[in-house]
This record gives structure tokens, sequence and C-alpha cells, in this order.
């Protein structure tokens, strides 16, 4: 349920786990170096590195993303 994702910081290195889906805010430059459970979510403008897990789909129309992880769907 995207309406529940958990919302990641707006900067730095995420390194933690979440169980379920997340979302990366407008604005955000952020790499995912974690375990996301679900879906990530990325709105528009924000830039995003995935090095860790995604074990959903990621989620994405007009922002920066660079993965070099491993994503589910």
């Amino acid at each position: 349920m995207t309406d529940q994702a958990q919302t990641l910081p707006s900067a730095g290195t995420f390194s933690g786990i979440v169980d379920g889906d997340a979302r990366v805010r407008a604005g955000s430059s952020l790499e995912v170096k974690g375990i996301i459970g679900g879906d990530l979510i990325v709105e528009d403008g924000a830039e995003v590195r995935i090095s860790g897990i995604v074990d959903g789909r990621v989620r994405f129309d007009d922002a920066k993303v660079d993965i070099t992880g491993i994503v589910g769907e």
C-alpha cells in the first residue's frame, strides 16, 4: 500500500530495513544501501542511487534513479 509507505531521509545514505513500501520525497538526494521489503516510490525531482535490495518494484516517473543493487520485480 503506497499511501502507508515509510518516508526515507531526504539526504545521505539509508542503510536500514523497511518492512513494506518506502518513499523518497521530491528534491531528495539519497543512496539506498539497506533493504526495502516492498516497493520503492521515488517522487519527481528526487535523485536516488540504489545499491541495496528492493524486494518489490522501483516506481518513478521524472526522477533520477541509478540501480546497481537488486530489485525484485
